[in-house]
């Protein structure tokens, strides 16, 4: 058979491997941009030694981590190929909220207590017991739902999740809120009022993110993702490959039951089975301008949104923390925003994660999500032989220019409650004409979940019968359906005991206890009894 693909990130990649590799059919592959990969984007930083001789080093600007627990799929697909080389690596995560005024990191105690007076401020108190309240109360969810179907919370949001188990602002402005939000390049304000509590939970759970032991180590490619890339177009026929091809439109032919595939500059082409690897808005997009889509198809398309980002890549080190203990791998920048009786709010609409790959960063306006990526860290890149090497998404102010080594856009899903319905009813429209989807716009919207819906596009939902060399596995909690293999859920034992411990404290008697001890002692220690209680009455807000 005759099989287009249609976009050659993460899906598309693998659906045409898995076809070019494992089947008879003759696949061909489309893409609009002049290079293939999508997010899977590593590029040159180019820097000079101490006698002006140029040197590089690839950085990966869009896809950068993974680990074997969460990326069983993909790892599997990385082990046929052993010259294909892969790296540990550490992940911490930074705040720095008002130009450096509030700043902590994960790393370790002095990373935390970054700003040494924070011991003494109730609000960080506050918001570690509320770290170590969330993860408890969380991961007896996770084992609840792992037992049996229990849908109380498949329409709450994380804000709703939030605001019921009465979670500090502390906890959510620095922690929860800022950390989602990069992690899903999603802006924060969609975190708090749409986000399924549900969907961020089981992900935290299935990346060890609930949990302080026990980690699985993070992991990169040694050289950047072009490897991989290579390696799969390099078994492809080159004819096959059509690069600065945009589809315009796909429609069943009025002779018979294939497919009618129009580019933008008007080529033409018949294939027996077309897979949209492609973001849905743009497989929504190329059925329209086909003039037969389906309603079902039209109506589960339209159900995802999209978030467009901007990554910069760097050398400015304003767009990392203010504190050398606090940078990180993952650096987060947040504004507050003053409120009418004088104090300050965390403004979720401003929040900014930056790749710190020490090389050079772009410049861009503000937007509401800036984190920055330490690549000098992440990827193993020398400091002292490249210099800063910065990745940054949508930076609040724009880095000096003369860092600036180059910018690209990146589509990402927004997983609000209709994200997660659509997903669901995916199954009803697979293969049902001649078309299957895949895309980053399923289950967790990672590289892994891409990946994986281009294999289950061309082994399972297309009916083309490709038989890979391994099975597919799937995470706990995934949506893929029952009949598809699933890893076994691991019961976590101590979860009921420590979240039954959390109950008994939010229930108010140790709250007395605590209060009451705080009051002896630091009054001993000549503190009046009102800035306990005020200092009291800070930690419980």
């Amino acid at each position: 058979m005759k099989v287009a693909v249609i976009g050659s990130g993460a899906a598309g990649l693998s659906a045409t491997w898995a076809l070019n590799e494992y089947s008879d059919h003759e696949v061909h592959l489309y893409e609009s941009d002049d290079r293939a990969g999508g997010h899977a984007n590593a590029v040159p930083f180019i820097s000079k030694d101490e006698n002006g001789r140029e040197q590089s080093a690839y950085v990966d600007t869009g896809f950068i981590v993974f680990n074997p627990y969460t990326y069983p799929n993909f790892l599997r697909f990385l082990k046929l190929y052993p010259n294909i080389a892969i790296l540990p690596t550490q992940m911490s995560f930074s705040i720095s909220r008002d130009n450096g005024a509030f700043e902590w990191a994960s790393d370790s105690l002095a990373t935390l207590f970054c700003q040494p007076w924070r011991i003494f401020d109730a609000t960080i108190w506050r918001m570690l017991y509320d770290i170590f309240r969330f993860n408890a109360s969380a991961r007896r969810l996770v084992n609840r739902w792992s037992k049996a179907h229990i849908d109380d919370y498949d329409d709450c949001s994380i804000g709703e999740y939030l605001e019921r188990g009465a979670y500090s602002d502390a906890f959510r402005d620095n922690y929860l809120i800022p950390m989602t939000a990069a992690i899903w390049s999603t802006p924060p304000n969609t975190c708090a009022l749409d986000f399924p509590a549900r969907t961020l939970i089981q992900f935290m759970h299935n990346h060890f993110l609930l949990q302080l032991t026990g980690k699985p180590s993070w992991l990169i490619f040694k050289d950047g993702r072009q490897a991989y890339i290579k390696m799969i177009l390099s078994k492809l026929v080159s004819s096959r490959l059509h690069l600065c091809a945009p589809v315009k439109s796909v429609k069943n032919a009025s002779f018979d039951k294939r497919m009618v595939l129009i580019t933008v500059d008007g080529r033409e082409e018949v294939f027996d089975h077309v897979i949209m690897a492609c973001h849905s808005d743009i497989a929504l997009s190329i059925l329209k301008e086909g003039g037969d889509i389906r309603p079902e198809e039209e109506k589960i398309l339209s159900m995802f949104k999209w978030n467009k980002n901007e990554s910069v890549l760097h050398s400015d080190t304003r767009l990392l923390p203010k504190s050398y203990l606090a940078k990180s791998c993952w650096n987060y920048l947040s504004f507050s925003t003053a409120m009418p009786d004088g104090q300050t709010k965390a403004n979720n609409d401003q929040v900014s994660h930056v790749y710190a790959f020490w090389s050079s960063l772009a410049s861009l306006t503000p937007t509401n999500l800036f984190p920055t990526v330490d690549m000098n860290v992440l990827q193993h890149i020398p400091e002292k032989k490249h210099g800063p090497v910065l990745v940054s998404i949508n930076p609040p102010f724009e880095p000096e220019p003369s860092t600036v080594r180059g910018r690209w856009m990146y589509d990402h899903p927004v997983l609000d409650g209709n994200a997660i319905r659509a997903q669901r009813m995916l199954k009803t429209i697979q293969g049902t004409r001649g078309i299957t989807y895949a895309g980053g716009f399923h289950n967790f919207g990672f590289h892994e979940d891409a990946f994986t819906s281009g294999l289950l596009a061309a082994t399972t939902y297309s009916g083309l019968n490709v038989k890979l060399p391994f099975d597919l596995e799937f995470a706990e909690g995934s949506p893929w359906g029952d009949s598809l293999k699933k890893r076994p859920a691991k019961r976590d034992s101590s979860a009921e005991l420590m979240a039954m411990i959390f109950d008994i404290i939010q229930a108010g008697g140790v709250r007395f206890i605590i209060g009451t001890a705080g009051l002896l002692l630091m009054g001993h220690a000549g503190i009046s009894k009102g800035q306990v209680l005020r200092l009291i009455n800070s930690f419980w807000r």
